[in-house]
């Protein structure tokens, strides 16, 4: 379609709607205002924005009526060229904010190919204009019908007492609703400016100066990894550190701005290892090591706070920020554990206490948590937060009253900026848009906030295994929301394709014909998150992962997605394999505070352990049935990332590879003999058992590969490709 094609039908404009004559909706607690665009739930305004309120009076104005996403477009964006995304993301807010009709129904149904429809029932439609216009109209029209002065008077001053005692109920109710909004908190985006720092590059890791006036980033380009320093006001930028392999992460500035502080992942030492380098250049030096968060620096600069495993436990470690000393401040294990990788650190503002995130299960559910730990003591103490899928990042204001978190409130929901009150636990929101957000940096004063926005735009690919230049696109998500086959894919016997999609509103299962064809929905209205899908051998039943239960199990389903029943009932099931006979389904399991691989008879049945060594996970097994794979992550290793092959006759591990960045497994080669692997995010590799040099089977140059597997012939390979990105950005007046 042409998404700037001029409307043929502007009386169906919004643009050509007349305020005076609009209608308002009513269907449940929800009440459309079209002449305003707004919309009320229980008579309290819903923050909208107009334009996503005009998407949802489009729909509603054709209720039960399909509407195109042409027609869509054409209402909403007529004259103008825009991308197809800005629609998706004004339907998954709608979605989102509206939820669903108590028959489980959603509001707002999918008809893939052809279009959207509006599923709640209308109970009226009233004329809404403006009451003060109104009155006046009626004055006015008695005062034309009647000459006589006297009576005149009269009704002017009737109507203007009306008129008086209609603004004191505006004004009261105006001063009741700023009440009410000062309670809950301001708007979200009130008042707040967005700065993009580093347009159309790709940027790993970022950092703002104790100052505001220097940005520090990892750059991302052609395959390699620089840390460059950048002048805001001025935007020069000067490298500080060379080209590298391995990325810059978890960039920070010392407290007086003389120096930078970034981890690297290196290959002789465990985990992370940090570092700290002038701000203009130089000589590195190393000043933590085997840590397995990003370096906190204290107010003063003299300590560093960090996280490292020892064993069952994720400790909190204080040291000096030489690295010449260090201490356990405090531990968590078991039922109670520390948020680790990637998870921001935050000193607060007295040196006093170090806040972090953290989870607990609590009557057989994981909630997260936001905790400050004294530096001191080690005494533990949370601040209040909702009931949030995951929180992952952490950074405290400088007057010490309130914290900045990322977060996200579902599983499927867009990672988003909040502020939390302290000690209260009071929230508002910082951000609230569909992209996602990753890492916080505060200047000194807390009024210039660095975060890095990142997009997603995965895909599904397909290609035959011998002729891998012959790949070809199947689905076309927008850059914004593109997810498809992030969470899995495999191929049926009949060459049907079953992948993860989050295009629903939640990540569930769909599936299409091998060009792309007849896309189906398979899992729905059915918990956050479905996905993982591995094939019975005969393609008549799906084993997948589903959360509907409250935690991630192991269901079946028939490949048309009927009959859909729950197999596993432990603490937590992941990365089902079916073997190649159909008899058992292997699987990772949590168990306490460890990871095994068990397996279950095809079916369900108690779960049996078959491997629980230096924690394991993602198991696959061969096609002879002999053989399986697996990762692992070994704490008491001084290499704690390995990919090993386990002999599922003797139990015994025959083969391990050492570390390989961001490698994992979807499929062996139809010989047994070789793994097939992504090992560079780029390109798939088939790896020998024996540890013979590995053979690229992909020719890719740029993009990453999410998610991979191979068809039952071993002849088609299906890919989750696209091209990840993230940009720096300045967030200042939140």
């Amino acid at each position: 379609m042409s998404l700037g094609a001029t409307s043929n039908n502007p009386q169906n404009n919004f643009k050509g709607l007349r305020r005076a004559d609009a209608p308002a909706y009513e269907f449940d607690d929800f009440r459309l205002d079209a002449g305003h665009l707004m919309l009320y739930r229980s008579n309290e305004v819903v923050p909208l924005t107009p334009k996503v309120v005009e998407t949802l009076l489009a729909l509603v104005e054709r209720s039960g009526d399909i509407v195109s996403k042409e027609e869509l477009m054409d209402r909403l964006w007529a004259g103008t060229a825009v991308e197809e995304s800005n629609l998706s993301q004004n339907l998954y807010i709608l979605r989102k904010t509206l939820g669903s009709q108590a028959n489980g129904q959603p509001y707002i149904e999918t008809f893939r190919r052809r279009g959207y429809r509006f599923n709640g029932a209308i109970r009226n439609s009233i004329d809404t204009e403006p009451a003060v216009a109104t009155q006046t109209k009626a004055v006015t029209a008695i005062q034309d019908a009647n000459p006589v002065p006297g009576l005149r008077t009269r009704i002017y001053l009737i109507g203007t007492g009306a008129l008086l005692a209609i603004a004191l109920v505006v004004f009261f109710g105006s001063k009741l609703r700023s009440v009410e909004s000062e309670r809950r908190g301001p708007s979200p985006g009130s008042g707040i400016k967005m700065t993009r720092l580093t347009p159309d590059q790709n940027i790993s890791s970022a950092a703002i100066s104790p100052d505001g006036k220097y940005l520090a980033y990892d750059l991302f380009a052609n395959g390699k990894h620089s840390l460059w320093l950048k002048d805001i006001s001025s935007d020069s930028s000067t490298e500080i550190m060379p080209v590298d392999n391995a990325a810059y992460f978890d960039i920070r500035f010392a407290p007086d701005g003389s120096q930078i502080y970034y981890s690297k992942q290196l290959i002789d030492h465990p985990n992370f290892t940090a570092f700290c380098v002038p701000i203009s250049g130089g000589e590195s030096r190393p000043v933590a090591y085997n840590m397995i968060s990003p370096l906190a620096l204290s107010p003063d600069g003299e300590r560093v706070a960090f996280m490292r495993n020892s064993g069952s436990d994720d400790q909190l470690i204080v040291g000096s920020a030489d690295g010449s000393t260090e201490r356990v401040v405090s531990a968590r294990g078991k039922t109670k554990r520390y948020e680790t990788w990637g998870s921001n650190l935050s000193w607060s503002p007295d040196g006093r206490s170090v806040a972090l995130c953290g989870s607990e299960i609590l009557n057989e559910r994981l909630r997260r948590e936001v905790i400050e730990v004294s530096v001191d003591d080690g005494s533990e103490r949370l601040i209040p937060t909702p009931d949030w899928n995951y929180i992952d990042d952490v950074a405290w204001l400088a007057n010490e009253d309130a914290l900045l978190v990322r977060a996200r409130e579902t599983e499927v929901s867009p990672w988003q900026i909040w502020r939390i009150s302290y000690p209260d636990g009071k929230t508002s929101r910082v951000t609230d848009d569909m992209s996602d957000y990753d890492d916080l940096s505060l200047a000194a004063d807390s009024h210039s906030l660095v975060v890095r926005q990142t997009l997603g735009n995965f895909n599904i690919w397909e290609m035959p295994a011998d002729h891998p230049e012959q790949v070809r696109q199947l689905t076309f998500g927008a850059a914004v929301s593109a997810n498809d086959g992030v969470f899995g894919v495999a191929v049926m016997p009949t060459g049907k394709i079953v992948y993860t999609s989050p295009r629903g509103g939640n990540i569930d299962l769909w599936q299409m014909d091998g060009d792309g064809g007849e896309q189906k929905q398979l899992t729905k209205n059915a918990g956050d998150f479905n996905g993982r899908p591995s094939l019975s051998p005969d393609g008549r039943s799906i084993v997948f992962v589903s959360s509907r239960s409250g935690s991630k199990q192991l269901w079946e389903m028939d490949a048309d997605g009927a009959n859909q029943r729950q197999l596993t009932f432990v603490a937590e099931a992941d990365h089902p394999w079916i073997s190649p006979d159909g008899e058992w389904i292997y699987f990772a399991q949590n168990q306490d505070d460890r990871r095994l691989i068990a397996r279950i008879p095809f079916g369900g049945g108690d779960p049996v352990t078959v491997f629980d060594q230096g924690n394991p996970y993602d198991p696959s097994v061969s096609p002879d049935g002999k053989l399986m794979y697996f990762d692992s992550y070994d704490q008491e290793s001084n290499q704690p990332w390995k990919h090993g092959v386990l002999s599922l006759e003797s139990g015994k591990v025959i083969k391990e590879f050492g570390f390989a960045e961001g490698a994992f497994m979807e499929g062996w080669q139809d010989s047994s003999d070789a793994i097939v692997e992504q090992s560079d995010r780029t390109n798939l590799w088939a790896q020998p058992i024996d540890g013979a040099k590995a053979r690229r089977l992909t020719g890719f140059t740029s993009g990453q590969v999410r998610n991979f597997a191979l068809s039952p012939d071993r002849k088609e390979i299906v890919l989750s490709r696209g091209n990840p990105s993230a940009e720096a950005v300045l967030i200042t007046g939140f």
